[in-house]
């Protein structure tokens, strides 16, 4: 049997994880990508839902929330496939509680091992922390974050190395600690620091290789502190999922924009994309919308508050009320907009599914505030498991 064609429109993480994921059940995929995805602007962690017991927590959702169609089972799912291309420790059954670059508190459920040391506990009463901050990188300050750590009952202390970059963000750092002998040496540096049994957090300036350098080099636990985009983790997390994308010889059009499709009745056989002047017409036995939803602008609010998919033209689910003035209050209900799907992630309208071969999937979807109840990732890789299998149901 000829393998069947599928086009994901998206590079981000439902995306890729997506395109993998058929891939590996011998799918011809093709990704058309306009932009890299939001992962550079994350934390590098997968957030399934801010409670203890994420899977447990989704009952409690409003019933337009998407974990009320995404299971438990395609989160898990997903979590599998994409620890296949980037490591990650945790779990999705249970939330992990880290430091933040302002001193609080947050829960997420996979994370980078480099962020492993950090992590709070209840019985770690007896814990030390000493927060190192860097010479010269701004959007972490060491003394803010050891005192509202102190404020949590957290014990504590700041402290800071001097390192010289060509620049003042964690990217310039990055590069720098690339260099040979510039991770052990900020190793050393910490081992001077830091006194015996005291957990070493560091801004995250470094990928993986260059933290295990670090550590290495220093016998106290260390551990990396996410900080605002670029995130680094963020950064190397896109980095694995492309190259698997490329050594799986997934097909990426880059800087392509996807502009409509060619349907035949309710199916759709071919996603039209801009590409060097021109558009394309490529052909799709099944295509997953991994477009980024609000953020990425494939759904556009215009100057007559009315909502659009600017891809595809499917009908966008929204409350009356976009905006509202509470803004320190309730979340806007233009957050939550997006698309109504079905159990196997196709888009509905009045009638039923749109296309009978067209999955949404990831920040596509309507009815979650994402960034309050960090429930993005869980999201994104729960609907990119689902729609894959449904569409492997299909080809069964």
């Amino acid at each position: 049997m000829n393998a069947f064609r599928l086009v994901v429109v998206g590079a981000g993480i439902s995306g890729m994880t997506a395109a993998l994921m058929a891939r590996r059940a011998g799918a011809d995929v093709t990704v058309a990508t306009f932009g890299f995805g939001g992962m550079q602007l994350s934390q590098g962690t997968i957030d399934v839902l801010d409670v203890p017991r994420p899977l447990d927590g989704m009952a409690a959702l409003p019933a337009t929330h998407p974990y009320h169609t995404i299971t438990a089972d395609s989160i898990r799912e997903g979590a599998k496939a994409l620890a296949e291309y980037v490591p990650l420790r945790g779990t999705v059954e249970e939330s992990t509680t880290f430091p933040t670059a302002l001193g609080s508190l947050r829960r997420t459920a996979l994370y980078p091992e480099s962020m492993a040391a950090g992590a709070v506990r209840k019985g770690d009463g007896d814990r030390h922390y000493v927060i190192v901050g860097i010479s010269g990188l701004k959007d972490f300050y060491p003394r803010l974050v050891a005192e509202n750590l102190c404020g949590l009952n957290i014990q504590a202390r700041a402290a800071a190395v001097e390192l010289a970059a060509p620049g003042d963000t964690a990217l310039a750092y990055s590069r720098t600690l690339k260099e040979p002998g510039a991770a052990e040496g900020l190793g050393r540096k910490l081992a001077e620091i830091a006194e015996p049994g005291e957990y070493v957090g560091i801004p995250a300036v470094v990928r993986e290789a260059e933290w295990k350098r670090i550590q290495s080099a220093c016998p106290n636990p260390v551990f990396q502190i996410p900080l605002p985009p670029p995130s680094i983790p963020g950064l190397e997390m896109n980095e694995r999922l492309r190259e698997a994308c490329s050594q799986q010889r997934i097909r990426m059009f880059l800087n392509s924009k996807a502009v409509g499709l060619v349907a035949e009745g309710s199916r759709v056989t071919a996603v039209k994309v801009a590409v060097a002047g021109a558009t394309k017409e490529v052909p799709a036995d099944y295509v997953i919308y991994a477009a980024g939803g609000l953020d990425s602008g494939a759904i556009e609010l215009d100057s007559h508050r009315e909502l659009h998919d600017t891809v595809f033209g499917l009908p966008v689910a929204h409350e009356n009320e976009l905006l509202h003035g509470d803004f320190w209050g309730e979340p806007q209900p233009l957050y939550a907009a997006g698309l109504n799907v079905d159990e196997q992630m196709r888009p509905t309208g009045e009638k039923g599914p749109v296309y009978t071969n067209l999955y949404a999937v990831g920040d596509m979807l309507a009815g979650a505030y994402r960034a309050r109840e960090k429930s993005g990732e869980g999201i994104a890789i729960g609907s990119a498991a689902q729609a894959v299998a449904s569409i492997m149901r299909s080809e069964a």
